[in-house]
């Protein structure tokens, strides 16, 4: 067996951890990878960021592959990262040479996530990345796109209980409700034009939209297919900004994969992913999104097709069964290719 030490970002808590890590194990099992797990330490603050750096670079290690998820390291830390003799697997699924939104950030900020991305990639023998436009961003080539995948057996048709009245759902963390609440306009206008419908928001907080009714799901990793139950349609609306452009539309697979039609913003890999009319919508203004979200609440034959055009697009090109042994083998041909290097 081949050692392999997955490091990531956080701990199975984390949907990325869940989705781009611990789905692959099995597969990379089966590929003669002996797996070993390690999270983030738990101490918080500056003190912990320390620790937890220093763990990953100076303790000693026999893995012959390192598979770093997410996680970048400051120049000096990961030039350590990279001398030990190993082949190094990096994995990336968000812009993370950009600091996140919805928090303060100036120049020296810009600047440290990006130095800090820069010499975390730079030794990398392969970057994994979730689409085009993040494997733009790797100014060495070594690159393969792989895009969140997802169990077409657990997200699936039959797995959540369809739609008794108009019901538009989103699923997501908080941080990206401003998304969300930028659609108050036509959410308000569907709301008088159909006076049942409803709008769950499955999430860890909510938010208030005036004029639309409003059903809070509080988000937990054993209701994480149940949330979807009973949605008309999901949402997956995005502002058109350079994170938002390294999304990697998973939201939008999931709601496909289970069957449900999505409306979304024509961004990022939204625009890949989605056929406008064919396999979902995208919606690019507010009469755009009240036309696509009217014609589907009004007409369930509509709605029967779009859901079954993105579920067939799901299970042809985001498959776990196909990307989990396609990623093993990627991991595998690393071992050749470090040695070359």
């Amino acid at each position: 067996m081949t050692r392999l030490l997955a490091v990531t970002v956080g701990d199975a808590q984390v949907a990325s951890v869940r989705y781009r890590v611990l789905a692959h194990v099995p597969a990379l099992e089966a590929a003669g990878f002996a797996v070993e797990l390690r999270y983030p330490l738990r101490m918080r603050g500056k003190l912990g960021r320390l620790a937890d750096l220093a763990r990953d670079t100076l303790l000693p290690g026999g893995e012959r592959v390192l598979f770093v998820h997410r996680k970048t390291y400051p120049p000096p830390f990961s030039e350590l990262l990279a001398r030990r003799r190993r082949a190094l697997v990096f994995d990336m699924d968000d812009a993370l040479d950009l600091p996140p939104p919805g928090r303060p950030s100036d120049a020296r900020d810009h600047a440290r996530y990006r130095r800090n991305f820069l010499s975390t990639i730079r030794d990398a023998d392969l970057v994994l990345c979730g689409n085009t436009e993040l494997a733009s961003k790797v100014p060495h080539g070594r690159t393969a796109i792989v895009p969140t995948p997802i169990d077409t057996d657990r997200f699936a048709p039959g797995a959540v209980a369809p739609a008794v009245r108009p019901t538009l759902g989103w699923v997501g963390h908080s941080d990206n409700l401003p998304y969300l609440a930028a659609l108050a306009a036509p959410l308000r206008e569907l709301a008088r034009r159909h006076p049942s419908l409803g709008l769950v928001i499955a999430a860890d907080k909510s938010i208030e939209i005036p004029g639309v009714a409003v059903e809070f799901r509080k988000w937990r990793i054993a209701d994480e297919v149940a949330c979807f139950a009973g949605f008309s349609a999901g949402l997956m609306p995005l502002e058109d900004t350079p994170w938002a452009r390294a999304k990697c539309a998973f939201k939008a697979i999931q709601y496909m994969a289970l069957g449900i039609p999505v409306v979304a913003s024509p961004v990022g890999m939204n625009r890949e992913l989605i056929r406008d009319g064919v396999n979902g919508f995208l919606a690019a203004d507010d009469s755009a999104w009240f036309s696509a979200l009217d014609a589907l609440l009004a007409d369930r034959d509509l709605a029967h097709r779009i859901g079954a055009a993105g579920r067939a697009t799901v299970e042809r090109d985001y498959a776990l069964s196909r990307e989990a042994p396609r990623v093993a083998g990627l991991v595998r041909e690393v071992l050749t290719t470090a040695r070359r290097r």
